[in-house]
């Protein structure tokens, strides 16, 4: 995000990252990142249903658009009463959160490590997707070599797994982001 947002900041262009999988689970610094809006959603942290945020930078001014017209509450940008109780709960979840972000990244990180060494130790042709230091720990991608996603899906019936993201659930095609990175490249031949 650094990266992305430096280039961003170098062509005067705001970036927008959608953060409601990361509050909570891995640091955030909007300055460092140079994120001009940030969006964060409540349920994703064991909050409230129905309560979101939308981080703006003050400076420089980023000027949006309303999506609901009405009385020209939060200086214009969203119309309507706020729930009171909703953001109160988010406010807490956000707290706890953050509170909780070191302590469950150790536990998470050591389960997934379990995980993995219990797939490899049963299984030759298993690929990590990506950076195996450099991920958030409560995502682990795994590709199987010579192993047709929807079939591994349906022996397991008692494990949370996809085969994709859910936006292209619908689809049976290989993940057009790891054709991209040409993964399947590097995929180990089975002994």
């Amino acid at each position: 995000m650094e990266e992305i947002g430096k280039i961003c900041k170098e062509h005067n262009v705001p970036l927008h990252t959608d953060a409601a999988q990361a509050l909570g689970k891995i640091p955030i610094d909007v300055n460092k990142m140079n994120i001009s809006l940030m969006s964060l959603s409540g349920h994703k942290i064991y909050g409230p249903k129905g309560i979101g945020a939308l981080y703006m930078r003050r400076r420089p001014r980023i000027r949006v658009e309303p999506q609901m017209n009405g009385g020209g509450q939060e200086r214009g940008i969203r119309s309507g009463t706020v729930p009171t109780p909703l953001v109160v709960g988010f406010g807490a979840a956000c707290e706890l959160a953050m509170k909780e972000m070191e302590y469950d990244d150790t536990r998470i990180r050591a389960l997934q490590q379990r995980l993995l060494n219990g797939i490899r130790s049963k299984l030759e042709g298993v690929v990590v997707n990506g950076s195996e230091e450099s991920r958030y720990a409560g995502n682990l991608n795994l590709s199987f070599a010579f192993v047709e996603g929807e079939s591994l899906l349906m022996g397991l019936k008692e494990v949370a797994v996809s085969s994709g993201s859910a936006c292209t659930s619908a689809s049976l095609e290989p993940s057009y982001v790891l054709r991209a990175l040409e993964l399947m490249r590097t995929w180990p031949i089975p002994r």
